[in-house]
């Protein structure tokens, strides 16, 4: 699933495309990839309104609408999903789910093989962003902030990563990334984390992020940002040897999820030496 360094890319291929450009018209071949209305209807409330912006909150991405009214237009990728801005004339793709006719030619693109991703259109964006926790690269985010996050709760440090009512944006891939660099155990309960690692952990995600969004993300999966370079250090690196100490990776389960790791470098905790 596209994270947020390959949300952001998305973001910013789109600011440059499709800002100050009116949306002539749209046709939905998909009916459940809009979430929030019938195609018709849907059709209706976008026709004729300019994108006045592009952002992200998460892995949303986010076109904010500007016609008689102020709206807003998310997106979520899910696992297949991909924008694309092409020539309006250009042959309809086998899963190509809405397209958006622009007033310069162009047309925005949603194709997604496995019909997953969903569009929500809202008059605000606390509708359906609203209860995402702090980005991870704002101001807001913190290593003091982190500890507060971690204080209290009963899971580990993978779990509360991927938990984006605690800290929006963070996926598979990226929560491994930090928390090897990070030297920290995914099993790790993050009641025990101290302000140090708290520290560490907090320069470890904001360093893998933003070295990934310089290089597009990655191109895993269905290859969402195609010319992502990103080359993770841990992740999908089972057996192979650590870049740091030589020990070889291993991959094992957390909250159901594959999860890569180095068990010389990311010490299990006591109760998890197994893992």
């Amino acid at each position: 699933m596209p994270e947020l360094p390959e949300v952001e890319s998305t973001v910013r291929y789109l600011q440059e495309r499709v800002v100050d450009r009116t949306i002539v018209s749209s046709a939905v071949y998909w009916a459940r990839t809009v979430a929030t209305h019938t195609p018709i209807a849907f059709s209706g409330s976008v026709a004729g309104v300019t994108i006045e912006a592009v952002i992200r909150r998460g892995k949303f991405i986010g076109l904010k609408l500007r016609g008689s009214s102020e709206q807003y237009l998310f997106v979520h990728l899910r696992m297949s999903g991909s924008l694309d801005v092409i020539a309006a004339q250009s042959e309809i793709a086998t899963h190509d789910r809405v397209i958006l006719e622009l007033n310069n030619g162009k047309s925005i693109r949603f194709n997604d093989t496995r019909k997953f991703g969903r569009m929500y259109l809202c008059d605000s964006p606390e509708q359906v962003v609203g209860n995402l926790g702090v980005e991870p690269l704002s101001d807001d985010f913190s290593p003091e902030l982190l500890y507060a996050i971690t204080r209290g709760k009963k899971t580990c440090a993978k779990a509360l990563l991927l938990d984006q009512r605690a800290i929006a944006g963070l996926g598979n891939i990226y929560v491994d990334e930090s928390l090897w660099k990070a030297k920290i155990h995914p099993l790790t309960p993050v009641a025990k984390l101290t302000q140090s690692q708290c520290v560490a952990l907090h320069a470890a995600i904001t360093s893998t992020l933003e070295q990934a969004i310089a290089l597009s993300g990655t191109d895993f999966g269905d290859g969402v940002v195609q010319d992502g370079m990103y080359s993770p250090l841990v992740y999908a690196r089972d057996d192979e040897p650590c870049n740091r100490c030589g020990g070889s990776i291993r991959k094992s389960r957390v909250q159901q999820r594959g999860t890569h790791y180095c068990p010389q470098c990311q010490r299990a905790p006591r109760k998890s030496r197994r893992a």
